[in-house]
């Protein structure tokens, strides 16, 4: 009998039937593993889409709300112009003040002087 293999060179060992099923146990469980890692990408680039969508549609509220703020400083006082204002005509009220009872006094000197006579 004549062997393919030299007596000093080891003959290959078949694998037994569990190495061969833990084998393929292990080759399913990694397909599956790829499998699902798959699924999670598709659904994080899912995700990340929407979370982009919803940057821009809050992009132009806030551009929107920015030129509603530009067109309302036209129309409305700002509280410092307001407290300018209002300072100016408070000024003004008492500087009428002080004339009319500057006037006052001098009427009240005229009709002394016109009683007297």
């Amino acid at each position: 009998m004549t062997s393919t293999y030299p007596d000093d060179e080891v003959q290959p060992v078949k694998p037994s039937v569990f190495e061969r099923h833990l084998q393929t146990g292990i080759q399913v469980i990694l397909v599956l593993l790829l499998g699902w890692s798959g699924l999670k990408l598709v659904t994080l680039g899912e995700s990340s889409a929407v979370l982009r969508e919803r940057l821009v549609y809050q992009g132009e509220q806030i551009e929107r709300l920015r030129r509603d703020l530009r067109d309302w400083s036209n129309v409305y006082y700002t509280k410092s112009d307001a407290d300018r204002e209002i300072g100016s005509l408070k000024s003004s009220v008492e500087s009428i003040k002080s004339s009319l009872s500057g006037l006052r006094d001098r009427i009240t000197v005229i009709e002394g002087k016109s009683n007297d006579s």
